[in-house]
């Protein structure tokens, strides 16, 4: 098929690169032109593994097409996705400016029947104005579908090619039949509902993902009360095959553009129609005292080298900066709060993450960066692990003692096998632990 993707985001653009390495003619467009241009030569503006080989083969088998421009893309296309940000208001509601924007501007350009379909995440009762926008200006005949996506960065290509499930919200049957045809190609179970279903499927998926980091998380905090270990207990849990040990791991807190957006926008939703949705609004908070028990675990352990109530001449290392491993994705990534916290308490930071730090330069200007992870520890006193890169939890234990002004590990994401890091001499601090 031929196809317009809008928006060159993470979404876009991995979904432009699988369905264009599937032999589909593809467009991208966004609005963007700085972005458009480097995507021409093949350059991706975050990391994701494996995204920049697709894109480079794609745009060399003359399959993939970046524009800025709906009327060189749309008209040609039979099926266009809708894949731009929808980020939280202050509220907590989505902002759908972007949304609708592109959906009236891909009205303007339909020449003949067109299946505009939604992968952004938006909230249930808004199909009708979105169809509606488009009645306004398009000319010819449409349909409207959603499709969210379930991709996780680090592994969003491989997530998009071998999914548990495809969600398909639609109630024609064309419009099923175009969508299924898409991806036959890609595995997953089909699920087939309609559009309101589809929008849930993904709000509720989301929810219950932070659901159990922050159970993990209330489960540790009453660990560290009854001197219990938090991983034999989740792994105890997770081995339950009803269960799973997927996402019950305990540490900082969530973090990233999806599960804190998704939260809070179906607590919204939930009050929009009249629902008080209590349980999320606790996974939340729970999500938020994250930050302040780590604040806590950090003044407590370096107690001895300040005189004050604040950290005024600690020098802390922070490994680990975007909000997960293998991205270098700075959203909404714990790492900010921490290190704002700790720059109130007058402490000097110094950080390294092997992929995030030019994003974070942007977000963080008044902390030191490091070249490598054995600089970014030297003479301080203490290692703060925010972000699991599984090099971390490599590290030289020996030579970081020798490093160390001070032989302190706080574990934010309970890397370190706590038994064999005390053996070398070091103070250990995790969660739950």
């Amino acid at each position: 098929m031929t196809i317009t993707v809008i928006g060159a985001g993470y979404v876009g653009l991995v979904t432009t690169a699988v369905f264009a390495d599937l032999g589909n003619k593809v467009f991208c467009v966004d609005v963007v032109p700085e972005k458009i241009k480097m995507l021409k030569k093949g350059k991706v503006p975050f990391f994701e593994p494996l995204l920049a080989e697709y894109i480079q083969r794609n745009i060399a088998q003359k399959r993939l097409f970046f524009t800025t421009s709906y009327a060189e893309a749309v008209p040609k296309s039979q099926v266009v996705f809708i894949c731009v940000g929808t980020p939280p208001k202050n509220n907590g509601e989505a902002d759908l400016s972007y949304l609708f924007a592109a959906v009236e501007e891909t009205a303007k350009n339909l020449s003949s029947y067109t299946l505009i379909t939604i992968k952004s995440t938006i909230p249930i009762g808004f199909e009708d104005d979105l169809e509606a926008t488009v009645k306004k200006y398009a000319k010819v005949k449409f349909e409207f579908a959603t499709n969210p996506e379930f991709l996780r960065e680090g592994t969003a290509i491989q997530d998009t090619l071998h999914p548990d499930r495809i969600v398909i919200g639609t109630e024609s049957k064309k419009a099923q039949k175009i969508l299924l045809q898409l991806h036959a190609p890609i595995s997953g179970e089909r699920i087939i509902c309609d559009i309101r279903s589809a929008q849930l499927i993904k709000y509720a998926s989301n929810a219950l993902l932070a659901t159990k980091v922050s159970f993990a998380n209330a489960i540790a905090a009453l660990c560290e009360k009854t001197d219990a270990d938090v991983e034999k207990v989740l792994e105890g849990v997770g081995a339950d095959k009803r269960i799973g040990r997927a996402f019950l791991y305990p540490g900082v807190g969530y973090g990233g553009s999806c599960l804190p957006k998704d939260v809070l926008a179906f607590i919204a939703i939930g009050r929009h129609f009249s629902y008080d949705f209590q349980l999320l609004r606790a996974v939340d908070d729970i999500n938020e005292g994250q930050i302040e028990s780590f604040i806590l675990k950090i003044k407590k352990a370096l107690r001895s080298k300040v005189t004050t109530s604040d950290l005024a001449g600690a020098q802390i290392a922070i490994l680990g900066l975007a909000f997960k491993p293998d991205t270098d994705d700075m959203r909404d990534a714990p790492s900010i709060k921490i290190i704002n916290h700790l720059l109130d308490l007058k402490a000097q930071i110094t950080a390294y993450d092997p992929q995030a730090m030019e994003n974070a330069r942007k977000i963080l200007p008044k902390i030191k960066y490091a070249k490598d992870l054995y600089s970014a520890i030297k003479d301080k006193d203490a290692m703060v692990v925010v972000t699991q890169w599984p090099q971390f939890a490599q590290i030289d234990l020996k030579l970081a003692k020798k490093l160390l002004r001070r032989p302190i590990i706080i574990d934010g994401r309970n890397i370190f096998d706590k038994e064999k890091v005390k053996e070398f001499g070091f103070s250990y601090i995790g969660i739950g632990r």
